[in-house]
């Protein structure tokens, strides 16, 4: 039953972070919503590649753990920039507390695939 919930957190946060990340770089409402927090565009792609990289090695951490750890903590970090973002421009109650969420997402992902983690460190 773990390893269910855990193809299905990891499914549901890379199709979240392939949906959010396209629709920013197709110019949806979303885009001009980051820009409203004066974000700079060039800031706004790079969160957009690191974001679609996490999604990808999630999907391929379906197979190897290790990459779904490194897909999870890249779309973390991501997350800890946002909400700093989301507080520096006094927004707190609108985005925050799903950057929150998606963060803490991220680290049950870290923590469900820790094992994988282990096995790389003992073969290196």
């Amino acid at each position: 039953m773990l390893r269910f919930s855990t193809i299905v957190l990891q499914v549901l946060l890379a199709l979240t972070f392939i949906t959010i990340p396209l629709s920013r770089m197709f110019g949806a409402p979303t885009l001009q919503q980051v820009l409203a927090l004066d974000v700079p565009l060039w800031l706004v792609w790079i969160a957009n590649v690191i974001e679609l990289s996490g999604a990808v090695l999630l999907l391929f951490g379906l197979r190897v753990g290790f990459l779904a750890v490194i897909g999870a903590l890249l779309i973390g970090g991501s997350m800890v920039g946002a909400t700093l973002i989301h507080v520096r421009a006094g927004n707190l109650f609108a985005e925050l507390p799903w950057t929150l969420v998606f963060f803490v997402l991220s680290l049950l992902v870290v923590l469900l695939q820790w094992s994988a983690v282990q096995a790389v460190l003992r073969n290196w």
